[in-house]
C-alpha cells in the first residue's frame, strides 16, 4: 500500500462525513485533470448568467474582502503539483478562463482586478488543513507584484507563477527589485513564460524557477528549453505545466525537470480487456455483502480469511482519533465500532487503492477530493442519507481510472443502485446533475457551473469554499 493512502485507510481515519471540511483540498481535475470519454449531458435550461462585470473604481477594493457581485468570476481552476516520484506537493489556482473576457475593463486595470480577486479566494478559504503543509502557486502577471494585496498570502507556502506584460522587454528595475523583495519574505518566484528572450533573461536572476508549459511542443523544445535557462542561471528548477500524458511526463522528467502538472496522471486510456485483480474482486464481493444486511459474524469471517485486510482494519478502528479509550483486538469488534457506513467507506477506498501504478496516490486524492466536495454538497441542500451516496458516486466516478479499466466494467461486480449507475454510465437520473456540477467544476466551465447549481438550489459562491473544505478534509485523513 503506498505512502499516504497506507495512513489513510490503514491509520487515521477521516472525519466523520457530518464534520465541517475546515477543522479536518480532489483529486482527478482544475482544469478537468483527467480526459473524460463521455460525451457531457446537454445544458438545463436556465437562465444565462451576466454577459460581464465592471471593475471596482480602484482594483484594490476586490482585495477588501467584499465577495465579487458576480460569483462565478471568482471560481477557481484548481491543479495538482507533483514531484519526480508523482507524488503530490501541492497545489496551484487560477481564475476560470472567461472571466477575462467578462470583466469589463482591460489592460492593467482589469489584470489587478483578477490577481486580487484570485488572493482574496485564497486567503478567505486557503487557511485550512490543505494548504498548511503544501505549495500553493497562484499565477499573476509581473505589474501585480508591487500590490500590496499580496501580503494576505503570508503563512502560506506561496509560489507566484509570473507572466510578463511585455514578454520581448526586459523587466523593468522596479519589477525585478519587486521580485527580489517578495523573496526575501519567503515566496517564490516561477517564471510562467517558456520564450527565450529579455524578459526571461533579466528575472531570472530572482527567480526559483522556470515554467515550460508542454502543450503541443515538439520533443527537443522541452530539452532546448531547460538546458537554455540552466546556463543562464544554473541550479535553477525547470517546472513542467500542461503535461498530458504519461510519456511528456517521462520526457519532461528525463531532461531535468522537477515539478509537474497536467492530466497525465489522471488521464483516461484505452482499458478494454483489463479486469479486476483477486484481491478487488474480492473487496467488491465484500461491498455487495455489506450492502446486502449480512450479519456482522458472515463479515468478520470474510475479513479474517484476507489476513493484510484484517490486519489494516483493526490499524484503522484502532487510530487516535476514534478516541477509544481501549485497543480493539477482534475483528468482530471493529466492525461494530465502525459501523455500517464507514465500513462500507473503507472497503470502497480499499478497492479504490487495489490497483498499483505510478501516480495512484494523486489519482486516490483527486477521487476523494471529488467525493467530499459531492458530500458537502448534498450536506448544503439538507440531504443527509444522499449526501452518503453522492460521495459514493464522486468516488466510484473515478474507479476507472483507479484501477485500469473500462468504468463499466470496473462497476459490474458492485451491484450499484440503477440512479448511481445510470448517473456514471449514462449522464441520466437524479444523481446526474451532482455529478455534471463537479466535472464542469473541475474543467472550468463556469457556463455548466452555474446551469446545475441552478438546477440543484446550489449557491454558486458556496462551490469554492466546498473545494476547499473537501481539500481540508483529505489533508488532514492523510496527515
Amino acid at each position: 500500500m503506498f505512502g499516504w493512502l497506507k495512513r489513510l485507510i490503514g491509520g487515521d481515519p477521516p472525519a466523520s462525513p457530518g464534520a465541517s471540511g475546515s477543522g479536518g483540498t480532489a483529486v482527478a481535475e482544475p482544469p478537468e485533470r483527467e480526459v473524460p470519454t463521455r460525451v457531457p449531458s446537454p445544458l438545463p435550461e436556465v437562465s444565462a448568467p451576466s454577459p460581464e462585470v465592471a471593475v471596482p473604481a480602484s482594483a484594490a477594493a476586490s482585495a477588501s474582502g467584499t465577495p465579487p457581485a458576480d460569483p462565478a468570476l471568482a471560481l477557481l481552476c484548481r491543479e495538482e503539483i507533483l514531484d519526480r516520484d508523482q507524488n503530490s506537493v501541492g497545489q496551484a489556482f487560477e481564475l476560470r478562463e472567461d472571466v477575462a473576457g467578462r470583466v469589463r475593463a482591460s489592460g492593467r486595470r482589469a489584470r489587478d482586478f483578477m490577481n486580487e480577486l484570485l488572493v482574496d479566494q485564497i486567503d478567505r478559504y486557503g487557511r485550512g488543513a490543505a494548504l498548511r503543509s503544501r505549495q500553493v502557486c497562484l499565477r499573476v502577471w509581473d505589474g501585480f507584484l508591487a500590490n500590496p494585496a499580496l501580503g494576505r498570502l503570508k503563512g502560506l507556502n506561496a509560489t507566484l507563477l509570473v507572466q510578463p506584460e511585455f514578454a520581448m522587454r526586459a523587466a523593468s528595475a522596479e519589477t525585478v527589485e519587486n521580485a527580489r523583495r517578495l523573496r526575501e519574505t519567503g515566496m517564490r518566484i516561477a517564471l510562467d513564460h517558456a520564450e527565450l528572450g529579455a524578459w526571461l533573461e533579466s528575472m531570472l536572476p530572482v527567480a526559483d524557477a522556470a515554467v515550460f508549459r508542454m502543450g503541443f511542443c515538439a520533443p527537443e523544445e522541452v530539452s532546448l528549453f531547460t538546458r537554455s535557462v540552466q546556463r543562464l542561471k544554473p541550479g535553477v528548477h525547470v517546472w513542467a505545466w500542461e503535461v498530458g500524458t504519461q510519456d511528456d511526463f517521462e520526457l519532461a522528467r528525463s531532461v531535468g525537470c522537477q515539478t509537474f502538472s497536467g492530466g497525465f496522471v489522471t488521464r483516461r486510456e484505452d482499458w478494454k480487456g483489463n479486469s479486476l485483480s483477486p484481491h478487488g474482486m474480492r473487496l467488491a464481493s465484500l461491498l455487495n455483502r455489506l450492502r446486502s444486511g449480512v450479519e456482522t459474524r458472515e463479515i468478520a469471517e470474510i475479513l479474517k480469511h484476507d489476513l493484510a485486510l484484517a490486519y489494516r482494519l483493526l490499524r484503522y478502528v484502532n487510530a487516535a482519533a476514534w478516541g477509544l479509550n481501549h485497543r480493539i483486538t477482534s475483528v468482530e469488534q471493529a466492525i461494530v465500532v465502525l459501523g455500517q457506513q464507514p465500513l462500507e467507506r473503507w472497503v470502497s477506498m480499499m478497492l479504490m487503492g487495489s490497483h498499483h501504478a505510478p501516480g495512484e496516490a494523486v489519482v486516490m486524492e483527486e477521487a476523494l477530493v471529488r467525493a467530499r466536495f459531492l458530500e458537502l454538497v448534498g450536506v448544503l441542500r439538507g440531504e443527509r442519507d444522499p449526501a452518503a451516496q453522492l460521495f459514493v458516486l464522486g468516488l466510484f466516478s473515478m474507479l476507472d481510472v483507479a484501477l485500469h479499466m473500462p468504468l463499466e466494467e470496473a462497476i459490474k461486480p458492485l451491484k450499484l443502485s440503477e440512479s448511481m449507475q445510470d448517473a456514471l454510465l449514462h449522464q441520466r437520473g437524479p444523481m446526474a446533475p451532482y455529478l455534471e456540477l463537479v466535472l464542469a467544476f473541475e474543467r472550468g466551465d463556469s457556463e455548466r457551473v452555474q446551469s446545475f447549481a441552478q438546477v440543484l438550489g446550489v449557491d454558486v459562491g458556496e462551490l469554492n469554499r466546498l473545494q476547499f473544505e473537501a481539500l481540508d478534509w483529505v489533508q488532514a485523513a492523510e496527515s
